[in-house]
């Protein structure tokens, strides 16, 4: 086992670190705003297509910004976007639509169409975007200095399958993760039994393993599932998340060092 210090004081001992992807190893902020506000672009388009009033226009705009958690050109930490799978946003999209007088099949509806819209644009322009999800200062030296010591590394996102392989491939990654977790496998986070059953993959009890997120709601799940070290992670924002459901908390990757004990 390896001891896991913490702003060089010793947190315990593990044998494998999990991972959230977005806000944690990769910055994706500015990336996850250009999406926000594209989808919400192609919602107001949508109205416009449907003679929607100019008011009702206003106020659709009002509401996504406030549930994707836009404010000020930054994005709320704490937010769906920030957090929920593509799944859940498209929930949210859509209970939005319904108080504009659609029914629950037309929102739904409607919600995969602006979403699904926004993924082709964003395909035609990946090259651009790309560099706005960028690996965080420091986690490429954290993740090289975990695995060359024998600690296992997963990666547990609500990110596509897709997703993740675009992420390890552009930040040149291959080979550094044991374990991957998408939005695909079931459960998906925040379910604690999805860590455990991440854990029988990797064949290591939640006891011996560490967890580190910038969200609530991955931490609260890290317990639940019998996680041993439960790290919270500011440095991923502009505006640092709210964490209450850590045991410790770093803002840089570089406050997370491995040691050896011969």
């Amino acid at each position: 086992m390896a001891e896991l210090l913490i702003k060089n004081s010793s947190a315990g001992f593990i044998n494998a670190i999990i991972f959230d992807k977005d806000g944690t190893l990769s910055n994706s902020e500015e990336y996850l705003l250009e999406l926000a506000k594209i989808r919400i672009e192609f919602a107001v388009s949508k109205f416009k297509k449907l003679k929607i009033n100019n008011f009702k226009i206003f106020l659709l705009r009002k509401l996504l910004n406030l549930i994707y958690g836009l404010n000020n050109q930054a994005l709320s930490a704490n937010a769906c976007l920030a957090i929920a799978s593509k799944e859940q946003n498209i929930i949210s999209t859509a209970t939005i639509l319904t108080l504009f007088g659609f029914d629950w099949f037309k929102s739904i509806s409607i919600s995969q169409t602006i979403f699904d819209e926004a993924d082709i644009f964003l395909s035609n322009n990946q090259d651009n975007l790309q560099k706005k999800r960028a690996l965080i200062s420091g986690a490429f030296d954290l993740l090289v200095s975990l695995k060359s010591n024998g600690v296992s590394i997963a990666l547990m996102t609500n990110d596509t399958q897709a997703g993740i392989e675009e992420f390890i491939y552009s930040n040149k990654l291959e080979g550094i993760f044991d374990c991957l977790w998408s939005a695909e496998n079931k459960p998906s986070k925040p379910n604690p039994k999805a860590v455990i059953e991440l854990c029988k993959r990797m064949k290591i009890n939640p006891a011996k393993c560490a967890l580190i997120s910038d969200a609530d709601t991955d931490l609260k799940m890290a317990k639940e599932a019998g996680v041993a070290i439960i790290i919270g992670f500011t440095g991923g924002w502009k505006n640092p998340p709210t964490l209450t459901e850590k045991q410790f908390i770093i803002e840089k990757l570089n406050e997370l060092n491995i040691q050896i004990n011969t």
